[in-house]
């Protein structure tokens, strides 16, 4: 694996509400941050607000 190349990161965190997420990407040489995506609800476990984060990763990936 390549330091050099931008990576995505799934954060989960508890909310008044409930449990959401955000995807970001670090990218190691401009030393940033950039949310990609973030869930638009809140889901009642961890559990499945990371299985919905999961599955949107996999289609930023697969460019949709």
């Amino acid at each position: 694996m390549d330091t050099d190349e931008p990576s995505e990161v799934i954060s989960v965190r508890h909310e008044a509400g409930g449990w959401v997420w955000s995807i970001s990407s670090s990218n190691p040489i401009e030393h940033n941050m950039t949310l990609l995506r973030q869930s638009a609800h809140a889901f009642r476990t961890y559990e499945e607000a990371l299985r919905d984060a999961e599955l949107v990763l996999e289609e930023l990936r697969n460019g949709h």
